[in-house]
Order: structure tokens, then sequence, then C-alpha cells
């Protein structure tokens, strides 16, 4: 069915705005509004007001939108449409609270529907449609941002248990190097090997001086993910986040790993909006 809707990928750095046209399936169209951060460690109030900015941008893109996708990064209750988030360094003073009671109060989006999907599902759902998964039957996405997210699509849509296994709590299995996942081998954790504020990360991954760390990080997340590739029976593993911008310094560090193809995303920020609006409104 063709349709609009207004989407929003909220991560724990950015928030992006935009709009997708047409069928999720078959040449959609995505348009962008602006992009902020988020202040994801800020007082509640200053969180909330930022969400219903961003929303305001991205139903001012389309009048006609019917409803808002919202991909969000988690812990998060997406029936509720509440935060779980705690001791994750980001949006701890909005924990509970009803986002879409505060976005019907403070925006235009009025009685239209409101619904959240997961952020790492949406970005692998996104690249499963019309990206580098594209035509591939099982596909691992990894988000590498102030997290590690995770996704396994099969024909374009979410697996959410393999084995009676929750896919999107890979982030909290343990690694050889001292941490789980989601700290060690997320960009924030490439940030605290290379000591650095994640904000200047990117400068720091484009420092010749850096290349020998941001290689080996990569034989880490290879290392980490070659059990993961045989465990979830995938045929081909994408890098998503902040961190495939410099897929180049350690991508193939990650394939030396594998015995299937390893690809950044080929959508950017457009993957988790059209994703998000997939699993909110096909």
């Amino acid at each position: 069915m063709s349709q609009v809707v207004a989407a929003l990928d909220v991560g724990g750095t950015s928030i992006k705005s935009g709009i997708v046209r047409g069928n999720t399936h078959t040449e959609p169209i995505v348009e962008f509004g602006p992009a902020l951060p988020t202040l994801a460690q800020s007082d509640a109030e200053t969180i909330l007001a930022r969400l219903a900015e961003m929303t305001d941008h991205a139903l001012a893109l389309d009048r006609g939108s019917s409803g808002l996708a919202i991909a969000i990064c988690g812990p998060f209750d997406l029936v509720a449409g509440e935060s779980r988030m705690r001791g994750v360094a980001k949006f701890e003073d909005i924990y509970g609270i009803d986002l879409r009671a505060v976005l019907r109060e403070r925006t235009t989006i009025g009685d239209r529907p409101i619904r959240f999907t997961r952020d790492a599902e949406s970005a692998g759902t996104g690249e499963a449609l019309a990206g580098a998964g594209k035509g591939v039957g099982r596909v691992l996405t990894i988000t590498l941002g102030t997290g590690m997210g995770t996704c396994v699509t099969d024909h374009a849509w979410p697996v959410e248990f393999i084995d009676g296994f929750g896919i999107e709590h890979l982030g909290m299995r343990a690694t050889p190097w001292n941490g789980r996942s989601d700290d060690v081998l997320s960009a924030r954790g490439l940030a605290a090997r290379l000591e650095v504020p994640t904000a200047e990360l990117r400068a720091a991954v484009d420092d010749p001086i850096n290349t020998e760390v941001v290689f080996d990080h990569g034989h880490r997340i290879g290392e980490f993910l070659a059990p993961v590739i045989a465990e979830f029976d995938v045929q081909l593993l994408v890098i998503g986040g902040g961190l495939s911008a410099a897929f180049d310094r350690f991508g193939p560090a990650i394939q030396s790993h594998l015995d299937v193809p390893v690809r950044p995303i080929a959508l950017g920020a457009a993957g988790p909006l059209l994703g998000a609006v997939h699993l909110a409104f096909s």
C-alpha cells in the first residue's frame, strides 16, 4: 500500500528525521528533515523538548502523513512507549515516561498513530529491504554506535529468537576483553581504547597514529562474531552505525575471521527510517 509516514531515528548521540513515501517493498522514497543532537544525558525536560521538536520537523515534511514511526535504542517498551534504560549512560531521566502522551501533548501529531520500533531492527530491516542486504536471505546487521545493536533478518523481516536466544541481547554477551560486547566492541568501546571522547572518535580513527588499534578493533569484532555467524546461520554480515564510516580501516580485519561476506551499510541514515516505517506501518 502506498502511503506517507513520518519517521525518527533516535540514537544515543543524534536524532534524524524524515518521511518515507510509497510502498516500503518497492522503491520507497526517503526524504530527510533535520538531524540534531539527542541530548540523551540531559534532564527529562530537555530530552522531551528535543523529541517533540524533531517530531514536528518530521511531520512538517508532509502534512498528510498517516502517522509517525520512531526507531529508538533500548531497553524500551515498544507497546507502552516507555524507556527502560538504566545504567547505559543515556535517557536515564525519561525512564517510565509515556512518550506517546508527551508527543501528543507537545506536537502537531494529533490522533495519528505513533509506533515504536527497535533501532537495530529498523536499521537491519532497511538494509535488507533496499540496501547492503537486499536479495540475501538471512542477514546479520551489527550497529556500532554508543552500543552494539544486533538484528537478524530473514527475507527482510526481523528474527527475534534463534534457539530460544533473543537476538537483541547479543550485546550483553561477555567478550575475552573484560566486558560485554555492547561496551567493548561499540564505537564507545573503541573511543575508550583510544582514550578520546566519543564525539571525537572519527578524528581519532582517521589519525594514522591509531591505525593499528583501529585495525585490531576489527579483529576483535571478527573474532567475537565468527561463532555467532555459525550459530545464527547467516549468509551476510552488514556493519552499520557511526563506525561504518570508517569501514575501510577495520572491515578487512573483520572479514579475515569469517566465511561469509562483510559489507558496510549502503543506505546511510535512510536505512533506519525506512526500516522503522516498514516495521510499524507495513
